[in-house]
């Protein structure tokens, strides 16, 4: 005889329509499943000898470091972001979902022009454990970029990590810091209001016209109004140099 099914109870069914609407956890730009580098999960794993930037095809706008404003400078229009906490990007596209800096492969970035940082991290990244107060490397599983058979291990047979490893560890710490660096720049010119919306109105070879918008700039007429005293910190923080070159971008 068959047995009668049983009848959810409210509270099953209120919890499976909380899991059904809880949202999923929103991760850094390229990343869609970091998970922390361990010996026990990825004993076996290797990289891929060929690191392609096809991910990136889809980002016009790639998230930069003050550090990295020198080169950026060169290539990229350097603007701020709309909304808090306002970090600088390299825009790298007139489009939204197009990155004109990779090649026709869909691969490979534009010979001769910088990469960022951002860009060279993946797939690994910093992530901070807020129980144990400390950042973790990590791995973007759904990469791409992992695999069995290569002979690039991240992890030796007695669980020490690979010269492979240390490096990706040691890049994304520098990275981290210069992150921590540029959080303190982009602060002190939010509290001083220095950043103001703009937008830019592009005609294309073909006469059409493309309206940029939703960006921040610094604003020049309020810099150059800056106490003396403002400029000589900033001089000894190296922040001048930084604003220059933000300014000089734009013309890209």
């Amino acid at each position: 005889m068959a047995r009668k099914p049983k009848t959810k109870t409210k509270k099953a069914v209120a919890a499976e329509e909380v899991a059904e609407s809880a949202p999923a956890p929103r991760f850094p730009l390229f990343y869609k499943a970091p998970r922390p580098l361990e010996a026990g999960r990825h004993a076996k794993a290797t990289l891929a000898a060929d690191l392609d930037v096809a991910f990136s095809a889809n980002a016009n706008a790639i998230p930069l470091n003050v550090v990295e404003f020198a080169i950026s400078a060169r290539h990229y229009p350097i603007v701020f972001s709309n909304t808090a906490p306002y970090l600088p990007v390299a825009i790298t596209g007139l489009r939204t979902g197009v990155n004109a800096f990779i090649d026709a492969e869909g691969k490979r970035w534009a010979r001769g022009c910088y990469v960022p940082a951002y860009v060279r991290r993946f797939p690994f990244i910093l992530m901070e454990n807020t129980e144990q107060k400390q950042f973790i490397l990590c791995i973007d599983e759904d990469s791409g970029f992992l695999g069995e058979d290569g002979d690039r291990g991240l992890f030796e047979d007695d669980g020490k990590p690979t010269e492979i490893t240390n490096q990706a560890l040691e890049f994304c710490r520098a990275y981290h810091a210069q992150y921590e660096a540029t959080q303190k720049f982009v602060q002190e010119l939010t509290e001083r209001e220095l950043l103001t919306d703009n937008s830019t109105e592009i005609r294309l070879s073909d006469d059409r016209k493309i309206q940029m918008q939703g960006y921040k700039v610094i604003d020049r007429e309020k810099f150059e109004k800056l106490p003396n005293e403002v400029f000589l910190e900033w001089r000894t923080k190296n922040w001048l140099p930084v604003v220059y070159r933000h300014l000089t971008s734009l013309s890209n």
